[in-house]
Protein backbone atom coordinates (compact mmCIF):
# COMPACT_ATOMS: atom_id res chain seq x y z
CA UNK A 1 0.00 0.00 0.00
CA UNK A 2 1.38 3.17 -1.02
CA UNK A 3 1.19 6.13 1.60
CA UNK A 4 -0.06 9.72 -0.10
CA UNK A 5 1.97 12.09 -0.23
CA UNK A 6 2.00 14.77 2.23
CA UNK A 7 2.14 18.58 0.65
CA UNK A 8 4.97 20.78 2.27
CA UNK A 9 3.37 23.28 4.54
CA UNK A 10 3.21 26.80 3.81
CA UNK A 11 5.52 28.69 5.44
CA UNK A 12 4.58 30.83 9.09
CA UNK A 13 4.47 34.82 8.25
CA UNK A 14 7.36 36.42 10.23
CA UNK A 15 8.02 39.40 11.84
CA UNK A 16 9.62 42.67 9.05
CA UNK A 17 13.04 43.52 9.93
CA UNK A 18 13.48 46.95 11.80
CA UNK A 19 14.17 49.59 9.89
CA UNK A 20 13.73 53.55 8.65
CA UNK A 21 10.68 52.17 7.00
CA UNK A 22 8.34 51.39 9.61
CA UNK A 23 9.31 54.60 11.42
CA UNK A 24 8.31 56.33 8.64
CA UNK A 25 5.20 55.10 8.58
CA UNK A 26 4.66 55.73 12.18
CA UNK A 27 5.32 59.31 11.24
CA UNK A 28 2.86 59.23 8.74
CA UNK A 29 0.20 58.11 11.37
CA UNK A 30 1.30 60.50 13.59
CA UNK A 31 1.17 63.55 11.32
CA UNK A 32 -2.21 62.49 9.89
CA UNK A 33 -3.25 62.50 13.45
CA UNK A 34 -1.89 66.05 13.42
CA UNK A 35 -4.06 67.33 10.52
CA UNK A 36 -7.77 65.24 11.64
CA UNK A 37 -6.63 67.45 15.24
CA UNK A 38 -6.22 70.50 13.00
CA UNK A 39 -9.14 70.45 11.22
CA UNK A 40 -11.33 69.44 14.05
CA UNK A 41 -9.83 71.95 16.40
CA UNK A 42 -10.75 74.71 13.96
CA UNK A 43 -14.57 73.06 13.04
CA UNK A 44 -15.18 73.44 16.14
CA UNK A 45 -13.98 76.91 16.86
CA UNK A 46 -16.38 77.94 13.95
CA UNK A 47 -19.37 75.85 14.74
CA UNK A 48 -19.02 77.02 18.88
CA UNK A 49 -19.30 80.67 17.52
CA UNK A 50 -15.58 81.48 18.70
CA UNK A 51 -14.13 82.10 15.25
CA UNK A 52 -15.61 83.50 12.18
CA UNK A 53 -18.56 85.48 11.73
CA UNK A 54 -22.13 85.00 13.23
CA UNK A 55 -24.80 84.82 10.56
CA UNK A 56 -27.58 83.05 8.41
CA UNK A 57 -27.35 81.61 5.22
CA UNK A 58 -30.92 81.64 3.54
CA UNK A 59 -31.03 78.38 1.35
CA UNK A 60 -32.40 78.94 -2.08
CA UNK A 61 -31.18 75.61 -3.31
CA UNK A 62 -30.31 72.00 -1.67
CA UNK A 63 -28.98 69.22 -3.40
CA UNK A 64 -27.38 65.80 -2.91
CA UNK A 65 -23.63 67.13 -3.84
CA UNK A 66 -22.39 64.50 -6.08
CA UNK A 67 -19.06 62.56 -4.81
CA UNK A 68 -15.42 62.67 -6.73
CA UNK A 69 -16.23 60.16 -9.67
CA UNK A 70 -19.74 59.34 -9.14
CA UNK A 71 -22.21 60.45 -11.85
CA UNK A 72 -24.94 59.61 -8.64
CA UNK A 73 -26.76 62.79 -7.49
CA UNK A 74 -27.33 61.12 -4.41
CA UNK A 75 -23.65 60.08 -3.89
CA UNK A 76 -22.46 62.54 -1.27
CA UNK A 77 -23.66 65.20 0.75
CA UNK A 78 -26.42 67.62 0.73
CA UNK A 79 -25.41 71.18 0.18
CA UNK A 80 -27.54 74.15 0.49
CA UNK A 81 -26.62 76.98 -1.45
CA UNK A 82 -28.23 80.54 -0.50
CA UNK A 83 -27.67 83.88 0.95
CA UNK A 84 -25.43 84.53 3.94
CA UNK A 85 -26.02 87.71 5.76
CA UNK A 86 -23.88 88.55 8.74
CA UNK A 87 -25.62 88.80 11.86
CA UNK A 88 -23.66 92.46 12.08
CA UNK A 89 -24.97 93.44 9.09
CA UNK A 90 -21.26 93.66 7.39
CA UNK A 91 -20.83 91.05 5.31
CA UNK A 92 -23.43 89.22 2.63
CA UNK A 93 -22.10 86.54 0.58
CA UNK A 94 -24.68 85.84 -2.51
CA UNK A 95 -23.35 82.36 -3.41
CA UNK A 96 -22.44 80.66 0.11
CA UNK A 97 -22.96 76.97 0.38
CA UNK A 98 -22.98 74.55 3.74
CA UNK A 99 -23.14 71.09 3.99
CA UNK A 100 -26.85 70.34 5.61
CA UNK A 101 -29.84 68.48 5.12
CA UNK A 102 -32.41 71.02 4.38
CA UNK A 103 -34.91 72.43 1.70
CA UNK A 104 -35.23 75.83 -0.01
CA UNK A 105 -36.29 78.25 2.12
CA UNK A 106 -34.19 76.98 5.43
CA UNK A 107 -32.98 79.59 7.37
CA UNK A 108 -29.65 77.92 8.80
CA UNK A 109 -27.33 79.48 11.64
CA UNK A 110 -23.71 79.14 10.28
CA UNK A 111 -19.94 80.97 10.98
CA UNK A 112 -18.32 82.31 8.43
CA UNK A 113 -14.72 82.97 7.60
CA UNK A 114 -13.30 83.52 4.29
CA UNK A 115 -16.25 81.72 2.00
CA UNK A 116 -16.43 79.23 4.30
CA UNK A 117 -19.42 78.39 6.10
CA UNK A 118 -19.85 75.75 9.06
CA UNK A 119 -23.41 75.24 10.92
CA UNK A 120 -23.20 76.66 14.60
CA UNK A 121 -24.72 74.46 17.53
CA UNK A 122 -24.00 72.26 20.23
CA UNK A 123 -24.80 69.05 18.30
CA UNK A 124 -22.34 70.59 15.44
CA UNK A 125 -19.72 71.07 17.87
CA UNK A 126 -20.36 67.42 19.41
CA UNK A 127 -19.90 65.69 16.12
CA UNK A 128 -16.58 68.14 15.20
CA UNK A 129 -15.51 66.67 18.79
CA UNK A 130 -15.81 62.95 17.86
CA UNK A 131 -13.82 63.64 14.72
CA UNK A 132 -11.25 65.32 16.92
CA UNK A 133 -11.61 61.87 18.72
CA UNK A 134 -10.50 59.88 15.70
CA UNK A 135 -7.60 61.35 14.95
CA UNK A 136 -6.52 59.38 18.81
CA UNK A 137 -7.40 56.29 16.88
CA UNK A 138 -4.99 57.01 13.49
CA UNK A 139 -2.24 58.15 16.30
CA UNK A 140 -2.55 54.92 18.24
CA UNK A 141 -2.26 53.06 14.70
CA UNK A 142 0.92 54.44 13.97
CA UNK A 143 2.70 53.51 17.24
CA UNK A 144 3.88 49.68 16.68
CA UNK A 145 5.19 50.86 13.54
CA UNK A 146 7.47 54.14 15.29
CA UNK A 147 7.97 51.77 17.94
CA UNK A 148 9.39 48.80 16.46
CA UNK A 149 10.87 50.49 13.18
CA UNK A 150 8.73 47.75 11.07
CA UNK A 151 7.58 48.72 7.78
CA UNK A 152 4.92 45.55 7.32
CA UNK A 153 4.44 43.88 3.38
CA UNK A 154 1.04 43.07 4.11
CA UNK A 155 -1.79 42.72 6.15
CA UNK A 156 -0.60 39.66 8.37
CA UNK A 157 2.59 41.20 9.27
CA UNK A 158 1.02 44.56 10.58
CA UNK A 159 -1.32 42.04 12.38
CA UNK A 160 2.37 40.56 13.38
CA UNK A 161 3.46 44.10 14.04
CA UNK A 162 0.44 45.39 16.27
CA UNK A 163 0.91 42.20 18.12
CA UNK A 164 4.43 42.41 18.84
CA UNK A 165 4.07 45.53 21.02
CA UNK A 166 1.43 44.07 22.97
CA UNK A 167 2.56 43.95 27.21
CA UNK A 168 5.47 47.06 26.12
CA UNK A 169 5.30 50.62 27.33
CA UNK A 170 4.27 51.72 23.39
CA UNK A 171 1.62 48.84 23.56
CA UNK A 172 0.30 50.59 26.85
CA UNK A 173 0.39 54.03 25.29
CA UNK A 174 -1.21 52.34 21.79
CA UNK A 175 -4.22 50.61 24.28
CA UNK A 176 -4.72 54.33 25.82
CA UNK A 177 -4.52 56.07 22.29
CA UNK A 178 -7.59 53.54 21.21
CA UNK A 179 -9.59 53.53 24.30
CA UNK A 180 -9.32 57.66 24.39
CA UNK A 181 -10.29 57.43 21.10
CA UNK A 182 -13.26 55.01 20.94
CA UNK A 183 -14.52 56.28 24.46
CA UNK A 184 -14.46 60.03 23.22
CA UNK A 185 -15.78 59.64 20.02
CA UNK A 186 -18.66 57.42 21.06
CA UNK A 187 -19.79 59.91 23.97
CA UNK A 188 -19.42 63.13 21.32
CA UNK A 189 -21.36 60.45 18.53
CA UNK A 190 -24.47 59.78 21.28
CA UNK A 191 -24.40 63.44 21.98
CA UNK A 192 -24.38 64.52 18.47
CA UNK A 193 -27.68 62.01 18.09
CA UNK A 194 -29.18 63.26 21.42
CA UNK A 195 -29.26 66.91 20.61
Amino acid sequence: MELPELTPLATAPTLPRPGVGGRVLGAVFFVLALVVFGLALSRIAYAGGLAGAPGTLTATSCHAQRSAGSGHPTSGPTVCEGTFRSDDGRITDEVATVRVDGKPGDRIAVQGADGEYVRTGPGEVARWIAMFFSGWLVAAFGVPFAATGMLPRSGVQAALVNRSVSGTRAGTVRNRLYLLGLGGAAVSLLVTWML
